[in-house]
């Protein structure tokens, strides 16, 4: 699975297996290896991949399907924006995109409940 992702992302980004050695500050073989399956990548280099094609390791590993980073990471979807029908990797997106913080998005929470209120 990793292999197959690696090499699945690599081709979207339009890079080389010695674009990615050298990222990676590795040998080309080194890399091939990885896209093979032949070598598992050690947990630093797992992580710069992830950097790298700005997904998760999770992804990486098969451990989810989704690419994304979720700002609100590990906590679920908030009731506001469900109750709104915003879904949760369109707000992650978004909020990747204009690099809003956790905080930020919490203080948007409030300031829809503040308005929700007022037109009760």
């Amino acid at each position: 699975m990793l292999n197959e992702r690696l090499k699945k992302l690599r081709k979207s980004k339009k890079l080389l297996q010695s674009d990615m050695a050298q990222k990676l500050e590795i040998s080309q073989s080194a890399y091939s290896h990885y896209e093979k399956g032949i070598r598992i990548p050690d947990a630093i280099t797992l992580n710069k991949l992830a950097d790298i094609f700005d997904c998760t390791t999770d992804y990486l590993l098969g451990r989810t399907e989704s690419e994304e980073l979720a700002i609100l990471e590990g906590e679920e979807l908030p009731k506001e924006l469900r109750d709104i029908g915003i879904e949760y990797l369109k707000v992650n997106k978004i909020a990747k995109e204009k690099g809003f913080t956790p905080e930020d998005i919490r203080e948007i929470l409030e300031t829809i409940d503040k308005i929700k209120n007022n037109n009760h």
